[in-house]
């Protein structure tokens, strides 16, 4: 029997409803791997022989056991979850209860699309990730990292160099660095451009720049991207990666990003693609 590891989001799946439908509609055709510290939560919420049907594991076995992994939540329960998974080189399916949910394939309502997953009839598609090195240590992004100061109304000063070479300085509230994933995210947000997620590129887009030439910028995946912080007025600036992460960058030092070597990879049960998924999420905005 293949085992499905489910990771949700215990915010937007407070009563366990949402999990209690996805075990349903796996049919027990699958072995359910849930984490440990959901455990006792969960047994209360549902009855006895779901729970006795559920093998709750530690980290370690959550991230590397299941053939793939069912992700209740929004983009950013999907951030969480997408490391570990990479590391593991475990597939995602992404089942949406946030607001937008650009990542997740299917809605809650959706979840007769499973008689593709029984008959092996879907896709695997591969997403590149980031990788930002700051002073040795290494953070994996799978949407962006932001690079700005503690304050909003405060303008930030960076240099941005590619392989070794400048670019340009941007006077600005900050900067994003981002993977085609991403660029549905934070970044279109600031004016980038939207990028098809298969394909794999480094993306930078100024946030609010101070400047006539400030343009979104698309860089080849080969490339190594720096920004050295230049703001004499700041003690120091933040990097956020994925919103999950924060580091500090003084004056004078930098972050270096370069395509990650791990990829996340999503299962896709619908053949829209992601063109479909946009026109449908960016409609659901208005």
């Amino acid at each position: 029997m293949k085992a499905i590891g489910i990771y949700q989001d215990p915010k937007n799946d407070v009563d366990f409803l949402g999990t209690l439908r996805v075990i349903n509609a796996l049919g027990g055709r699958w072995q359910v791997i849930m984490h440990r510290s959901l455990r006792d939560k969960l047994c209360a919420a549902l009855s006895d022989d779901v729970c006795r049907a559920i093998c709750f594991a530690d980290d370690a076995e959550l991230f590397t056991t299941p053939d793939m992994m069912i992700v209740l939540g929004g983009d950013g329960t999907i951030l969480k979850a997408a490391r570990s998974c990479a590391a593991g080189n475990i597939p995602i399916l992404g089942i949406n209860l946030g607001r937008i949910g650009y990542m997740a394939e299917l809605e809650l309502d959706e979840l007769s699309a499973f008689d593709r997953l029984r008959s092996g009839d879907y896709k695997v598609e591969r997403r590149m990730m980031l990788e930002a090195d700051i002073g040795g240590e290494r953070l994996f992004a799978l949407n962006e990292a932001v690079v700005g100061g503690a304050s909003i109304f405060r303008i930030v000063e960076i240099e941005l160099y590619c392989d070794g070479k400048p670019v340009n300085s941007y006077r600005a509230d900050g900067l994003i660095a981002s993977t085609p994933t991403g660029s549905t995210a934070y970044s279109m947000s600031a004016g980038g451009a939207v990028v098809d997620p298969r394909m794999e590129a480094l993306l930078i887009t100024p946030i609010c720049s101070h400047s006539l030439n400030a343009t979104p910028l698309v860089f080849s995946a080969e490339s190594e991207l720096r920004m050295k912080n230049i703001t004499v007025r700041e003690e120091k600036l933040y990097i956020n990666i994925d919103g999950c992460e924060t580091r500090t960058l003084s004056f004078g030092e930098s972050v270096t990003f370069r395509r990650s070597a791990e990829t996340v990879s999503f299962i896709r049960l619908k053949d829209g693609g992601f063109y479909d998924v946009l026109r449908h999420k960016m409609a659901d905005r208005h």
